[in-house]
């Protein structure tokens, strides 16, 4: 009895390593026809965790939009394809690496760099720009500076090391994040329309190699680790979390893109979450094929390794790939010029299955079918309890400040408006030669580079609102795509497909399941309304810390967090359209419409203690025609500037274009009758769920030039109101905002 006993603990000690549930076990057992060994039950973790297979999201992501006009390969490959004419094509992902950059800031965030290259790289693309969307607990926080300082050392020491330039992305302040942080990265690639390579490909008789850094204990079970939510002892976790050599990868990149210009690699996959598990289970499922595995031939840093240890471990800088057995000697002869491993450490077979040898022996053989169909489910959902008290704004019961001036100083240093160069200039931004317009304004822009490029280029954003969503998921999933599209189009670009990267808590909360599942719906209804299919992604469940508080333990949670990466083209980059303002005397207008709902505002967190109130719901159809109306302004280069207007309101829209002019410091006098458009002062200059831009053009613009403008705005049905002209010095708005721009400017750029 004691025996059995003691296998019943052993069984439960290994679900609780492998973040199996008991279902799920018992369901493995049942395909396997008996109890699973450590090797098999880590294959089988793996593949069914929440990280790669998607049992809990898969259900809502199918209903994504994922094809349209420029689409060449949307989900499913390393990552999304889209034509970008002249034979040329651009691919690109975002990925998450939350938990590892918790554990360990620098490697964790370093390597989800690294991770996110090679996902570009493997499709045969020379990756060419980065972005970021960071999100760290409160400003105030203790631990936040180690957070902020070591995540972005981690994030500028990879992609500088790569020569790849970080230019663009975001920088989020909130308590919510104080136990989880978030570190999403984007990673953008550009290659030939016929030179792309898929982990589809393989063929029987095929030799598969492994190419790269050797093998070692780091990220053993990081997939699974990713899929479950913290506790007290998330140190003892340190083990999971991979540490990275960019120059390594460098080499990687270079061997790679040598061997797929000679043409000698027929698929490949790159050994991510998972490791040698996921890369070839993957890529036999894709290509509908099988393989032997020999792990004696798996390169090894560390001596003794386990079969299942060989298997999961997540060391960085590794390939797994398929050529023929007559290119084996010219591959390898390519990687060993290079410096790395080139192993051959198997054959695909036409048997759907996966053959392990381990001592010269068959080890183990696994159906594919059986690893990769792991379970879908569709989880219960539950509106949560505290959307009960979000309410509509009834303004009347809040006073207006007596000084607004007061006011709108604390809105514009606040750290989640103020400058973020600080972070920016710790990237290499320039590497390349191709960035136009650098982080820190609407969207990165960068021309084309290469013969017959001309002067097109493409537009790069990342942007999410998790407070939004948290208070209509809906709306903040559509306004993640909305405000991604608004910065493109604020630049004179046109855009064309999104990644996405979706944050949330356990999904095994039905709150947290509604709150994903109507985010989604979100996305899916912005997505279509304006044209930019979903191409790649990624999801992040269990972003929570389960921490004792006195006899009780309570699970803080994230707020959800959907951040959406967008891709736009523009014709000519010389045109592009930057935020600020250019010139003393040029006029200032908004084009679009106000509500005036301060409704989940910095304002009204700031100011009155108290940001629980509905937001406005987004017009999509207004929205289309905004953004068309604002592209059609800048195409006939009637516009000098254009800045959306979002978080910190009309006010802090007109105080960035003054005080971010990098050669000069602006300001404004602004007159806005608020009587006769039936708003409060305050709503006028906080509220941040408008549906409209602050634009400038010039004073000396002819009567036939601003006729035109008058008949492009009517032909879109938007109103333009002129509000005031850009003045040297001062920031004036009615009666009530009386600022110096050089003070406000100090202020703004010294906060981080």
């Amino acid at each position: 009895m004691g025996n059995v006993s003691d296998k019943k603990n052993d069984v439960k000690k290994t679900e609780k390593l492998f973040g199996l549930s008991s279902e799920e076990y018992s369901k493995i057992s049942e395909l396997l026809g008996h109890e699973p060994d450590a090797f098999e039950l880590g294959i089988f973790a793996a593949m069914w965790s929440e990280h790669c297979s998607y049992k809990s999201s898969k259900v809502y992501l199918k209903t994504l939009p994922t094809e349209g006009g420029k689409v060449l390969i949307g989900p499913g490959e390393n990552a999304g394809v889209v034509d970008f004419g002249d034979g040329d094509v651009l691919v690109f992902k975002m990925e998450s690496h939350n938990h590892p950059s918790f554990i360990e800031p620098f490697q964790g965030s370093a390597t989800g760099v690294g991770g996110i290259m090679r996902d570009i790289f493997t499709m045969g693309a020379r990756p060419v720009a980065n972005l970021n969307s960071l999100r760290f607990g409160s400003f105030s926080h203790p631990r936040t500076p180690y957070y902020l300082s070591e995540v972005v050392k981690g994030i500028g020491f990879y992609g500088n090391c790569m020569g790849v330039p970080t230019v663009g992305g975001e920088v989020v302040f909130d308590e919510c994040y104080n136990d989880n942080i978030l570190v999403n990265a984007f990673t953008i690639g550009i290659a030939k329309k016929d030179g792309i390579f898929l982990s589809s490909k393989c063929e029987e008789g095929n030799i598969v190699v492994y190419v790269g850094s050797s093998t070692g204990m780091d990220g053993i079970h990081g997939a699974t680790m990713a899929s479950e939510e913290f506790d007290l002892k998330k140190n003892k976790k340190r083990s999971t979390v991979q540490v990275g050599d960019p120059f390594t990868e460098k080499l990687l990149l270079e061997a790679c893109l040598e061997a797929m210009e000679k043409k000698l690699i027929v698929s490949i996959q790159d050994m991510g979450a998972a490791g040698l598990t996921s890369s070839s289970f993957e890529m036999a499922d894709k290509s509908r094929k099988g393989m032997i595995i020999n792990l004696d031939a798996v390169p090894l840093r560390t001596s003794e390794m386990t079969p299942v240890e060989m298997m999961l471990s997540e060391s960085q800088e590794r390939m797994l790939l398929a050529c023929g057995k007559d290119q084996f000697d010219e591959l390898k002869a390519v990687f060993d010029k290079w410096g790395l491993n080139c192993v051959e450490v198997g054959e695909v077979i036409k048997e759907k299955e996966i053959r392990f040898f381990y001592k010269s022996k068959l080890y183990k053989t696994l159906d594919v079918d059986t690893i990769v169909n792991g379970p879908e489910y569709k989880r219960p959902v539950k509106k949560p309890e505290y959307l009960n008290s979000v309410k509509p704004l009834k303004t009347d019961n809040y006073k207006i400040p007596e000084d607004l001036n007061d006011t709108a100083v604390k809105i514009i240093t606040h750290p989640n408006i103020a400058s973020k160069k600080s972070v920016f200039t710790q990237y290499d931004y320039t590497i390349g030669t191709a960035t136009v317009v650098p982080p820190g304004f609407s969207a990165a822009v960068l021309r084309a580079n290469g013969s017959g490029a001309g002067k097109k280029g493409f537009l790069l954003n990342a942007s999410g609102n998790s407070k939004y969503t948290y208070l209509d998921p809906f709306t903040g999933g559509a306004l993640a795509v909305t405000e991604c599209a608004r910065n493109i189009t604020a630049c004179g670009g046109y855009p064309v497909a999104i990644t996405d990267c979706l944050n949330f808590a356990s999904p095994e909360d039905p709150e947290v399941m509604w709150q994903f599942a109507n985010a989604v719906e979100g996305i899916k209804s912005a997505a279509l309304k304006l044209n930019t299919p979903v191409i790649s992604g990624n999801v992040s469940f269990y972003n929570e810390t389960a921490k004792k508080e006195g006899d009780k333990t309570t699970v803080h949670k994230i707020y959800p967090t959907p951040v959406i990466g967008m891709l736009g083209f523009i014709d000519d980059v010389e045109n592009a359209v930057t935020p600020y303002f250019k010139s003393e005397g040029d006029e200032i207008y908004i084009l679009g419409r106000l509500s005036g709902n301060l409704g989940g505002s910095l304002y009204m967190g700031l100011e009155h203690g108290n940001f629980m109130q509905k937001p406005s719901e987004i017009d999509l159809d207004y929205e289309a025609s905004l953004q068309n109306c604002l592209r059609s302004l800048i195409n006939k280069g009637f516009l000098k500037s254009a800045s959306d207007v979002s978080e910190g309101g009309i006010f802090v829209s007109l105080a960035e274009s003054a005080i971010t002019c990098p050669n000069q410091t602006l300001g404004f006098a602004v007159n806005y009758d608020t009587a006769k458009n039936s708003a409060r002062i305050d709503s006028f200059l906080f509220s941040e769920f408008e549906q409209a831009f602050i634009i400038s053009v010039d004073k000396q613009l002819s009567g036939r030039q601003k006729a035109a403008v008058s008949e492009i705005c009517a032909e879109y049905g938007i109103k333009l109101e002129k509000i005031g002209e850009v003045k040297k010095g001062v920031m004036k708005i009615n009666d009530k905002i009386d600022l110096k721009s050089d003070k406000i400017k100090e202020g703004y750029f010294s906060v981080i």
